[in-house]
């Protein structure tokens, strides 16, 4: 390994830790090499993300470079003051009393998926649990929110995979293609909901109005698109991580199923061990300084709550699963700052009802293949993960 670990490539898709702590270390913070962005992952570096009049998200997280000038910005490239009051309007609709009552149709929804594995379980060995469950469980979650038609899914899927599996590599035809299919989609639906609005999270969006403006048509296709993909994948990549670092350890295992009260420390370990999001990417908006490190102004600096969440000075052992973890909630798989995840409430809700289902219906899980990641280092989850479960 180089002094400047590639963050990108097929080492560190598979495990980018040691390389987080290379960049750690160093008393600078170091350019990565292939897009040389200014890499941050200490803990107490993370305080910069709070800084918008200094760091902007305006240009898009991704690593590879500024979104293209012209692209619909959404909630994530907004910045205070405009982010703030969009924000403390759509905070309502995932307010903890309005995620509460979503408790009984999304445990229907997931029940729905794993009766379907523990059914197939009796005629074959193994299953894919993020094809079978970790993905179209939250995505179902998502388009019951959103208002879509779950017989969509497979296009759901496509889209979704197209937007995210762009972050950290440059984008393809086809992606581009398939983005603007997503768009014209969340249009298409937007103007539906403008004529009949109900209480789903679009028609929310068309009513919205910020210093008694409404959005305009751009930003509730960004939003829309923005939602129906992050919405569901990131849960997806929280759910297959979790599942693989149980299905590893079958006294962790063993211990979740007598002792339930240990769940809520399980789902914060399985997000800071393996945050779902692992870099994210701000641009200087003038000439500054941090930490010894010059940046020039729309330089890129790239955030890294993954490495950040395996920082020992603040988590000790940080790379081992501890369910008695004491400030677990610290984690940032979240974020943090005015662009901390609204969905947060809804993830750990799902992980709740999911994590339960799996331990009632399996009294041991097993890893029967490979599992194969998603590609590049911004998203972290597994695009296949095959189970043997013990019924």
């Amino acid at each position: 390994m180089s002094d400047r670990p590639d963050l990108f490539d097929d080492e560190a898709n598979q495990c980018p830790y040691a390389a987080y702590e290379i960049y750690r270390a160093s008393d600078v913070p170091m350019r990565e090499p292939r897009y040389e962005n200014l890499v941050l992952n200490r803990f107490s570096d993370m305080d910069f993300l709070r800084q918008h009049e200094i760091v902007s998200a305006a240009f898009g997280v991704d690593p590879t470079g500024p979104f293209p000038e012209g692209t619909y910005k959404d909630i994530e490239r907004t910045e205070p003051p405009r982010h703030s009051a969009l924000k403390a309007y759509l905070f309502k609709y995932f307010s903890p009393s309005q995620v509460a009552s979503w408790r009984e149709p999304i445990e229907d929804i997931f029940a729905e998926h794993f009766d379907a594995v523990s059914h197939a379980s009796t005629v074959n060995a193994d299953f894919d649990v993020v094809e079978d469950i970790c993905y179209p469980g939250p995505a179902a979650v998502m388009c019951q929110i959103m208002g879509f038609a779950r017989d969509r899914r497979s296009d759901f899927q496509r889209w979704s995979y197209s937007l995210v599996g762009r972050l950290g590599h440059h984008i393809s035809e086809k992606q581009r293609a398939d983005l603007k299919e997503m768009a014209s989609f969340v249009g298409e639906m937007a103007q539906r909901c403008r004529a009949a609005p109900g209480d789903d999270l679009l028609s929310y969006l068309t009513q919205a109005k910020i210093d008694g403006v409404p959005l305009s048509d751009q930003e509730i296709i960004a939003n829309g698109v923005f939602f129906l993909a992050a919405g569901h994948e990131t849960t997806t990549n929280f759910l297959s991580n979790l599942t693989f670092i149980l299905a590893q350890d079958a006294a962790l295992y063993a211990q979740l199923r007598a002792d339930r009260g240990l769940i809520p420390n399980a789902l914060l370990e399985a997000l800071r061990i393996e945050s779902p999001v692992q870099n994210i990417c701000r641009t200087a908006i003038d000439h500054c300084a941090f930490r010894g490190a010059d940046i020039m102004a729309d330089e890129r600096v790239m955030f890294s709550l993954g490495g950040a969440n395996h920082d020992p000075t603040q988590f000790a052992e940080p790379e081992k699963f501890r369910l008695d973890r004491d400030n677990g909630n610290r984690h940032l798989a979240f974020g943090l700052g005015h662009h901390q995840c609204l969905g947060a409430r809804l993830a750990l809700l799902e992980g709740e009802i999911y994590l339960n289902m799996l331990l009632d219906r399996f009294k041991s899980l097993r890893v029967t293949r490979p599992p194969e990641r998603m590609p590049g280092n911004v998203m972290r989850g597994f695009k296949h993960l095959w189970l043997e479960g013990e019924i």
